[in-house]
């Protein structure tokens, strides 16, 4: 989902975790380093008096997010199915 978000405008840390509050910074900024890493994403870091990071789609990233238009469409529609799931077995999360 961070590259969807990404996409959408949400280009700053501290905007992409307010769309993931739940989520912890460490583990945000240890996934974008990864995507950024493999290639979907590039960071550009300001020299400014408050450093600032922005975070941007590589052609890479953009070409996938179509996949992940889908998967996140699919998610929904069947919301409450993985809901049940997840409350009766947990470790249900482990393989994804």
């Amino acid at each position: 989902m961070l590259l969807y978000y990404v996409s959408q405008g949400h280009q700053r840390p501290s905007q992409l975790q307010k769309m993931i509050p739940n989520g912890d910074r460490r583990v945000l900024d240890k996934q974008l380093g990864e995507l950024v890493t493999h290639g979907f994403l590039q960071k550009q870091a300001f020299d400014t008096k408050i450093p600032k990071v922005e975070y941007a789609l590589t052609e890479l990233g953009k070409d996938l997010l179509p996949l992940i238009i889908t998967i996140e469409q699919w998610g929904e529609a069947h919301r409450e199915d993985l809901e049940k799931v997840l409350k009766t077995d947990p470790k249900f999360m482990d393989v994804l």
